[in-house]
């Protein structure tokens, strides 16, 4: 029996396959550890290792009967020759063969005898390491026992291919996630050079007109810049490519955003308990509430007040305010005005139930109930106390 190196090519593939199943330095599994019981009672041995032949170390991934032991140099004549054979690699007595004399588990004070190890072999014919047993007595080995050895290396590497389908199967959802979510960073911005587009088309077209018509625009226009703003400071608020935000923080951030919107004097009141919410959900109440903020500022008024609230599993938003109030006849269903149209498209949206009246300032209110998607309300603290941007 004879050890010989791979060539260098050779050995650096296999060496890559050892990292494709990232199975180096993993913690115990339960799954490994049983297949190496299995062996040293199946076989009647003192020990059982499964092994992973690193580049200049062999490590244990589980082994039985051997205590304290994780890995050992990558030396000649067992694990590291047994990766190098079609068959099994068997040892009947190591102090009589050439290939393991030198080896230090033969040739020390451990006093290794018997050696039978199986590759582990990957489906392109890479060694990655071994089940072996092993035993401090010159002995044996069966047929039989050969062929159980055998079987229970071939349910290794089912399981390490599993792991590294599963390895694969995530690395896949992953760059997949980062696709949409790059192609949702490239809609965003596509969007928000449309809206600046838009805006300034409508101011170029309201100072070619008089009246009316110009009067329109500019609101069209103005209303459309405040939504891109808002826009933008709306992802911002929300960290990274996180699923959920704080709807406290989200609520002072937006209201920080459309405060320069306000009259000289004015001022936008948040208060909020700190609620985590999907970000989809605060996305659209984000723009729901740019709408109402701007009707606010649009009827004259000077204070404009954001209060949130969670209850039996649904969010109650009220935005008031202390302008002249609504029309008696005021339906936003029957409006056909750009915000009322957005307001409505963002309510079907989130799945809510705007309602509206008299603020107790007397200025207008407008609540909006809507399902929480995510029920996790903060538990450290009270709710958070009143922000206000103003002059």
């Amino acid at each position: 029996m004879n050890h010989f190196d791979l060539p260098l090519q050779e050995e650096r593939a296999r060496l890559s396959a050892v990292r494709r199943y990232a199975v180096l330095d993993t913690p115990p599994d339960g799954a490994f550890d049983r297949v190496a019981r299995l062996a040293a009672r199946l076989l009647d041995v003192p020990i059982a290792i499964i092994s992973i032949v690193d580049e200049d170390r062999i490590w244990f991934k589980s082994h039985e009967g051997l205590d304290g032991v994780e890995e050992i140099p990558r030396d000649p004549g067992l694990c590291a020759s047994a990766i190098l054979q079609d068959g099994p690699w068997i040892l009947s007595d190591a102090s009589v063969e050439p290939v393991a004399l030198a080896n230090p588990l033969v040739a020390g004070e451990f006093g290794l005898r018997f050696y039978a190890g199986i590759p582990l072999r990957t489906q392109d014919g890479y060694g990655l390491g071994t089940l072996c047993v092993i035993d401090k007595e010159p002995r044996e080995i069966t047929s039989a026992q050969t062929a159980i050895l055998e079987e229970l290396a071939a349910v290794v590497m089912d399981e390490l291919e599993l792991r590294r389908e599963a390895i694969d199967m995530h690395k896949a959802l992953r760059r997949e996630v980062r696709e949409k979510e790059l192609l949702a960073e490239e809609v965003e911005h596509r969007i928000m050079n449309s809206l600046q587009l838009i805006s300034s088309v409508a101011r170029r077209k309201a100072a070619q007109h008089d009246g009316v018509v110009a009067t329109e625009l500019n609101d069209i226009a103005a209303r459309i810049r405040a939504i891109a703003q808002a826009n933008r400071h709306i992802q911002q608020s929300l960290p990274g490519h996180s699923k959920h935000g704080d709807l406290a923080l989200f609520l002072e951030v937006l209201g920080r955003e459309l405060f320069p919107l306000c009259p000289k004097g004015g001022l936008i009141e948040v208060e909020c308990p700190s609620l985590q919410l999907d970000r989809g959900q605060l996305v659209s109440l984000g723009h729901l509430i740019t709408e109402l903020v701007l009707n606010s500022v649009k009827s004259g008024a000077q204070r404009i007040g954001l209060q949130g609230d969670a209850t039996e599993g649904h969010l109650r938003l009220l935005i008031d305010d202390d302008g002249p109030g609504l029309e008696e006849d005021f339906d936003p269903h029957k409006s056909k005005g750009l915000g009322m149209v957005i307001l409505q498209a963002m309510a079907q949206k989130l799945e809510a139930e705007v309602t509206w009246g008299r603020s107790p300032d007397g200025g207008a209110r407008f609540a909006v109930k809507l399902p929480l998607t995510l029920d996790s309300t903060s538990d450290d603290g009270p709710a958070q106390q009143p922000s206000i941007a103003g002059v």
